[in-house]
């Protein structure tokens, strides 16, 4: 396989958002350019209209930086920059918190499960 072109991105999310998960994690550069903006208004419509209890939890997690921030593909979830593949599942568990889908007793559980780990 050999990337070419643009993606989708909005399309991607609309075929992983009809199955109803409980988390949808992707994984971009943070250009939403095929067309540009639909991938955040996709966002913005399941979030307002089609999901606004947050039944389903989207994470963007964009390996790519410009400096110190990451660009992001929607005011409606959050993004967080990975450095290192290996700290994915940490940052997707805090981006969780972030947004409220996760309590302060679920976030205390899952950092003690990490320093636990890390002493072993």
């Amino acid at each position: 396989m050999h990337p070419a072109g643009a993606t989708p991105l909005g399309e991607r999310l609309l075929d992983a958002l009809a199955r109803r998960p409980g988390r949808v994690v992707v994984v971009s550069d943070g250009w939403d350019n095929a067309p540009p903006g639909q991938a955040a208004e996709v966002l913005r419509v399941w979030r307002q209209r089609l999901d606004p209890d947050g039944h389903t939890s989207v994470v963007h997690l964009n390996p790519v930086y410009d400096g110190f921030q990451v660009r992001t593909i929607s005011p409606f979830v959050p993004s967080v920059g990975v450095r290192d593949a290996e700290n994915a599942p940490v940052l997707v568990e805090l981006a969780r918190f972030a947004t409220g889908t996760a309590t302060f007793t679920q976030l205390r559980a899952h950092l003690d499960d990490l320093v636990e780990g890390f002493l072993r």
